[in-house]
């Protein structure tokens, strides 16, 4: 919802006065009766846009309750003329009451001041607040337009940031190291073994550095990305990492973010395995529930503090969040919370949609 349009008063009460001005002058030069002179003119014109004005403050806080988003719809326009007959009539009374009391009313009665208001000014009434109205529609308008550019274009600043968030989880220092000291030790040990990990950690790197944040692959294909990152982080830890995939073939044929899971087993490798002595395990699972994709990555690891559970752990998470508002907006969860009895669970859920196979 955009924020909410305030009026300026002050261009409000400039606008006023130059219409109670320019519509003076007309009226005391285009009227031939003697006794409306430009005093007069000056002094019904006030009346009339001087409570266009008073009346400005409620118009707008009933245009607020339904603003114009796009091609007005039926109820929108039955509401507004609905709105503009009672504001128009209002107007007409009160008018036809000051000019009455005021001594400007040419009508011998109060009552017939009204009725000779509302035959000769309902019309040009009308006219003035469908031109009070649309002009506070348009500001509102504009200003929804440009709010909704900005977060646009924040957006795209954002899911850049997220781009390179994607290839430094994948590039992080410590994990090629660590990944090339375990080769060098492979190669002296088995060497069929060293280069086939050499292989894998190749396509993983052409991989990430391909990675379009905006792009969508079938899960069953980002779970075999994630499977050969795996493969490469249990040639370091060995029978420590324990990983099991859980997906239904529903579910493996759902569009997904291309590298949604890697930072989540990244994450849960670093924060939640490496430190334990004897290692741990990862679950990653996905299921399709009422239209709905859900995917989860848990561990049982050293866990998460209450400080990374409302935060979010680290700059590849945050990107993956920003990715997911841009891909699917409202109509996403991620959320982080402690495991039980320890480690850490990560769940998001998506719009599922079926990939053409």
């Amino acid at each position: 919802m955009p924020g909410r349009q305030t009026v300026s008063w002050r261009l409000a009460v400039a606008v006023t006065a130059a219409l109670i001005t320019l519509f003076a002058f007309q009226q005391w030069m285009g009227t031939p009766r003697p006794e409306v002179d430009l005093e007069t003119s000056f002094a019904l014109q006030t009346i009339t846009w001087g409570l266009w004005l008073l009346l400005l403050p409620l118009i707008v806080r009933a245009a607020r309750r339904h603003p114009l988003q796009g091609r007005p719809t039926a109820g929108w326009v039955v509401r507004s003329a609905t709105e503009g007959l009672s504001f128009v009539l209002v107007h007409i009374t009160l008018a036809a009451t000051v000019r009455w009391f005021t001594g400007l009313s040419i009508s011998s009665t109060w009552g017939a001041t009204i009725v000779n208001s509302v035959l000769v000014g309902f019309a040009s009434n009308c006219l003035r607040y469908s031109a009070i109205l649309l002009a506070y529609q348009a500001v509102a308008y504009h200003h929804a337009v440009r709010e909704r550019e900005q977060r646009a274009a924040q957006l795209e600043a954002d899911l850049a940031r997220a781009k390179l968030a994607t290839v430094e989880a994948c590039l992080r220092p410590h994990f090629l190291f660590n990944t090339l000291n375990a080769i060098a030790a492979l190669v002296r040990e088995d060497p069929q073994a060293a280069e086939r990990t050499i292989g894998e950690l190749s396509d993983l790197l052409r991989a990430s550095l391909n990675a379009d944040p905006s792009r969508e692959v079938r899960l069953d294909d980002e779970l075999a990305f994630t499977g050969r990152y795996l493969d490469l982080e249990r040639v370091r830890f060995q029978d420590r990492l324990r990983v099991v995939f859980n997906a239904s073939e529903e579910a493996r044929n759902a569009l997904v973010p291309h590298l949604v899971l890697q930072p989540l087993v990244e994450n849960a490798v670093r924060h939640g395995i490496a430190p334990l002595e004897d290692g741990g395990s990862i679950v990653v699972s996905a299921a399709r529930r009422d239209g709905v994709l859900e995917l989860s990555v848990s561990d049982d690891g050293v866990g998460v503090n209450g400080t990374a559970v409302t935060s979010g752990a680290g700059i590849a998470l945050q990107g993956l969040r920003t990715r997911l508002t841009h891909l699917y907006g409202d109509q996403h969860r991620f959320g982080l919370r402690p495991g039980t009895p320890r480690g850490t669970v990560v769940q998001i859920e998506i719009p599922y949609r079926s990939a053409a196979r």
